[in-house]
């Protein structure tokens, strides 16, 4: 099941996808959702960065809590069945919440992050196609530690280890119309970066 989850980020928000299974508004990011007139299943949050009143059915949560908002609209995607999340709105404004964002990558497996001019997603041991995308850099971000090949793009590497203190992993191009990276040990975040 695609579930669609936008959140409230004061960055812009690129065009939303209408395909999704399931829409989740979280807290101002349901604003977005009226204002594309898209159908909302659910929407959750504690409602400090929505103007207006939240319908009845919202599911309300304090403010003061241990999880975010979007934290609590991952787990309700996962408890729909969900086996990818479109994740629109949590990146740009507050950096520490767009790292905290992006480190729910790692939790929540099928969730990608969508940004203006950018694309986020989490690569553990496997081999992934990526798509060309024209005007787009490709960039790997080892967390932590990693062992990867990179085949169809302008820097390849074989079975090369990679640490999160270096960037050699950065600003990479295609070459071919599909890269293939192959992450052999550890975990990678995965990045098109609109140039």
């Amino acid at each position: 099941m695609n579930i669609l989850i936008v959140a409230a980020s004061p960055e812009p928000i690129p065009d939303l996808p209408r395909d999704a299974d399931f829409v989740i508004g979280v807290d101002g990011g349901y604003q977005r959702l009226l204002d594309e007139g898209i159908d909302v299943d659910v929407v959750v949050g504690d409602f400090d960065s929505f103007v207006g009143t939240p319908p009845e059915e919202a599911l309300r949560y304090p403010s003061e809590k241990d999880v975010t908002d979007l934290e609590i609209a991952l787990q309700l995607a996962i408890d729909q069945g969900a086996t990818q999340m479109d994740v629109y709105g949590a990146l740009g404004g507050r950096v520490d919440m767009t790292f905290a964002n992006v480190g729910l990558l790692e939790s929540y497996p099928g969730m990608v992050l969508h940004g203006t001019g950018q694309t986020i997603f989490f690569a553990r041991p496997g081999s992934y196609e990526i798509k060309k995308l024209d005007e787009h850099y490709l960039s790997f971000m080892p967390w932590k530690t990693a062992t990867i090949s990179i085949d169809g793009v302008k820097y390849p590497l074989e079975r090369h280890p990679v640490h999160s203190a270096q960037a050699l992993t950065i600003s990479n191009e295609w070459s071919e119309e599909l890269a293939l990276l192959t992450v052999h040990e550890g975990m990678a975040l995965v990045m098109l970066v609109k140039k």
